[in-house]
């Protein structure tokens, strides 16, 4: 410990000044104003990509629509035979079905094939589960069928 302590105070008489110090030179003024064209000539240019985004997407919008609606129909090959034709016809979804007045409310359904569950009257159920009277007996992508002691089955739809 001695030997820090002497090393220390050999090093305190050791130092002495190099000389006077010189002051730094005095730092320019800060201008407080930005001039316009620092800030104007890249929010021009912004400005300028923003707009010819939105033409171009305007342009192949407006040409997209054009095409399919100037298309002339596809011709249908003498060829084909009805049952051909036939099978291509889409038939449309029915409409759900309007649900009786005193009925629950259908409020969404969940649908995965495994585990489909609904919101009814703000209650989640499921297949097998257990409503008010009711017994859920099924729950399709469109549709809840609840049955009740009866046997009496009521679908709910979500257009009602």
């Amino acid at each position: 410990m001695s030997l820090i302590n002497d090393a220390l105070k050999r090093a305190r008489q050791d130092h002495t000044p190099r000389g006077p110090q010189t002051p730094l030179p005095p730092l320019p003024p800060v201008k407080e104003s930005t001039p316009v064209s620092v800030w104007l000539a890249p929010a021009l240019v912004i400005l300028l990509i923003v707009i010819a985004i939105f033409f171009i997407a305007w342009a192949v919008a407006h040409h997209s629509v054009e095409a399919i609606v100037s298309a002339p129909p596809a011709p249908v090959e003498a060829t084909q035979s009805a049952e051909a034709a036939a099978a291509v016809v889409v038939p449309p979804i029915a409409p759900p079905p309007s649900n009786p007045p005193d009925a629950p409310q259908l409020q969404g359904i969940f649908y995965t094939p495994t585990a489909p569950t609904a919101i009814v009257d703000g209650k989640t159920v499921s297949v097998g589960s257990h409503y008010l009277q009711y017994r859920v007996t099924e729950i399709t992508k469109y549709t809840v069928t609840l049955v009740d002691s009866t046997g009496k089955a009521i679908k709910l739809g979500m257009g009602d």
